[in-house]
């Protein structure tokens, strides 16, 4: 007979071939507690510990009120380097910011030329939710690792995206807030890098995300000197 730890460790692998199987893309919804209970042949509340398990390794995410969703984090869980046991945070902003320079810009060419109707979309969801947040002053860092995850799971590159989704967030780590010029221009090319994706234009694509970094760098310096 099984504990409660090995049903709900099984419960949990279940869920995941499940997304897997499906062909789940981050956002989509799972079916509710009840029905997912039902399918899965247990009780709710081993489906609850189950669900807890999965949102702590950041394959799904509950957003109250609304329900179960696949996480955007696609399983990377919230610190995968050690990042955190590293005391100068800015050290750690500023070198993983140079790993962004060689990867990112490619990525936004290649998702220039293979971005798809329907993920031209998302993106422009993502990319308002990320401005909206930036210009209000408030914490925009899941907003803008969501981003450019989405722009590096567009280019094609199925390892790409969870990289993605290490590299953007650490700069929320600093100390004080970016000027609000600095958040101006931030989002202005965060739209730029949209709409060179939409057009098509590799180059342009290209272009717009080394301006991005650039002024990320820029924002990087403000901040280490509040």
């Amino acid at each position: 007979m099984e504990t409660g730890k090995l049903l709900t460790d099984r419960v949990a692998d279940e869920i995941v071939r499940s997304i897997i199987g499906q062909k789940l893309k981050p956002g989509d919804k799972l079916p509710n507690e009840f029905e997912l209970a039902k399918t899965l042949g247990v009780g709710r509340s081993t489906l609850r510990e189950a669900i807890k398990t999965l949102v702590s390794r950041s394959v799904v995410e509950i957003r109250r009120g609304s329900g179960t969703f696949v996480s955007d984090r696609s399983g990377v869980s919230e610190d995968p380097l050690g990042l955190e046991f590293l005391t100068d945070k800015v050290q750690v902003a500023t070198d993983l910011l140079e790993l962004r320079f060689l990867l990112e810009p490619r990525l936004a060419s290649l998702a220039a030329s293979r971005c798809t109707p329907e993920e031209l979309q998302h993106l422009m969801e993502l990319c308002d939710a990320c401005e909206k947040k930036m210009l209000a002053g408030e914490d925009f860092s899941e907003e803008n690792t969501a981003y450019h995850a989405a722009i590096a799971r567009t280019s094609g590159n199925v390892v790409v995206p969870n990289l993605a989704v290490i590299l953007c967030g650490p700069p929320s780590m600093l100390a004080g807030t970016p000027s609000q010029k600095a958040l101006e221009e931030l989002a202005r090319s965060n739209r730029e890098i949209l709409t060179a994706i939409g057009a098509h234009d590799q180059m342009a694509a290209y272009d717009a995300m080394l301006l991005h970094l650039t002024q990320c760098r820029r924002a990087i310096a403000q901040q280490a000197l509040q």
